[in-house]
């Protein structure tokens, strides 16, 4: 409607987009052995699971970090509030680059990846909210 889409809005997007791939990545996990007999080559059976784990890893830090520079990117500190879904994000995260063989243990880690992008989203939105209120 506006022909335009402010630069903020994209930048507001990436945190988003990294948890989204980082929740796609963890549920490649449980069915890694499947996937390698079926010949299916994705990154986590390409990498292997335990780098792949650290590559997980990486994308829930680096949505964070994004997160945390969105005010020097012109976006309210406000935003800041997204950075409330860190905890369980760092959570998966640990819990899969302590066990990423074990499936029956990266399932929790799955549901607190979804949960971690839920929680940034919603806060990111109050965030944006509060500070037009």
């Amino acid at each position: 409607m506006r022909r335009a889409l402010p630069l903020t809005v994209v930048w507001l997007s990436v945190p988003l987009g990294l948890l989204i791939a980082a929740f796609l990545w963890i549920n490649q996990f449980p069915d890694y052995r499947a996937d390698r007999q079926a010949g299916k080559r994705n990154l986590v059976v390409r990498l292997g699971r335990g780098p792949a784990s650290r590559v997980f890893a990486l994308l829930v830090l680096a949505a964070f970090a994004l997160q945390l520079l969105l005010p020097a990117f012109g976006c309210p500190s406000a935003v800041l509030l997204g950075l409330c879904g860190l905890p369980l994000g760092w959570a998966a995260a640990r819990r899969l680059m302590a066990a990423p063989e074990d499936t029956p243990r990266v399932v929790p880690a799955q549901a607190w990846t979804l949960q971690s992008f839920v929680v940034l989203a919603l806060a990111t939105a109050a965030g944006l909210v509060l500070r037009r209120g």
